[in-house]
Order: C-alpha cells, then structure tokens, then sequence
C-alpha cells in the first residue's frame, strides 16, 4: 500500500512527479518555466541550449536538446520543498533512463541554507543506455554531516551533460528512510 502523498517528507516531490506521469504533453521547455509544478529545467544563461520535452501517461519525459554553445551547467531540477531528514538514516534516488547515446548524470540534494545553498552529491553517477537501465543510490547522511536535516527548501538536481541531445527518464522517486 502506497503511503498518502501529504503523509510523508517527501509529499511534494510525489505530486510533481505523479502529476508528470499523468500528463501528456509536448513542446517547448524554456529554461526555469515547469512543466508542471515543481519540476523544471536549468540552463546555463551563458548556453544556447533549448529544450523540447514530451510526456505520455504512465512516463515522466523525453528531452530533446539543441546546443550551439554548451553551458557550464545544465539540470532537471525536481523541488523537494522543506523536505526534513530529521530521524532519517538515508536518502535515496531511483531513476530509470534510457539515451541514445551512453552518458552520465550527477544526482545532487540541494539544500536551502542562510545566504545560499549546499549541494551534496550521491556517490554514484546515473549512467544512461541506448537499452532502458535502472539506477538506485543511497546517501547515508550520518556520513554527510554538513547536509542540514531540515532546510527550509530542498532540490533533487539531475545535472545532465551540458551538450547532451537527448534522454529519456520513465521514472525518479526520491525517498528517505
């Protein structure tokens, strides 16, 4: 039995992405505009990169990409709100992705601190195949002592490789534990 969204730490992040999965779309995906609330792309305003997104019921996306002058970064970013790790052990990430081409992504919790950020990497990078892969990864917090257990916003931040052209994402969740 899957748990109520608004029960859990994680229930912003549930309805962005389950929203996702229900919708069918496609078209533009300008940097910073969602696609739907909480999920958006980041671009490098330095980059030319454009985006094009399409989503099928039961699927979160496929981007296209178009660079001319990549960035220095380019992120899926997925808003976690005050996501609290209080009385938490671990966070996870499980994605499923297929690409064209064999490429990496860095998963990131981003955490609102006074004056900025903190960004924290998984240990493990995404890889993407031409065939559909699964990817899970555990961030053992007592190990990350400078991620602040609760943070009044969160991300998960998928950056992807700044001259990527195209990947497929058929489903994310993040998950503490």
């Amino acid at each position: 039995m899957r748990a109520k969204p608004d029960a859990c730490p994680e229930a912003q992040a549930l309805r962005s992405l389950a929203q996702l999965r229900a919708l069918k779309h496609q078209g533009d995906l300008p940097a910073d505009e969602r696609i739907v609330s909480g999920i958006y792309l980041s671009v490098d305003p330095d980059s030319d990169t454009s985006a094009q997104v399409s989503s099928v019921p039961g699927q979160l996306m496929d981007l296209r990409f178009r660079t001319g002058r990549a960035g220095r970064w380019l992120s899926l970013n997925i808003e976690l709100g005050d996501y609290d790790l209080s009385g938490r052990a671990v966070c996870g990430l499980m994605c499923r992705t297929r690409a064209p081409e064999t490429l990496t992504l860095r998963p990131c919790l981003r955490s609102g601190i006074k004056g900025g950020f903190h960004d924290e990497f998984f240990a493990k990078r995404v890889i993407s195949y031409r065939e559909e892969s699964t990817h899970a990864d555990l961030m053992l917090l007592d190990a990350h002592p400078e991620v602040a257990r609760t943070a009044p916003w969160r991300e998960l931040i998928l950056f992807l490789p700044p001259d990527i052209a195209q990947m497929s994402i058929m489903d994310l969740a993040v998950f503490g534990a």
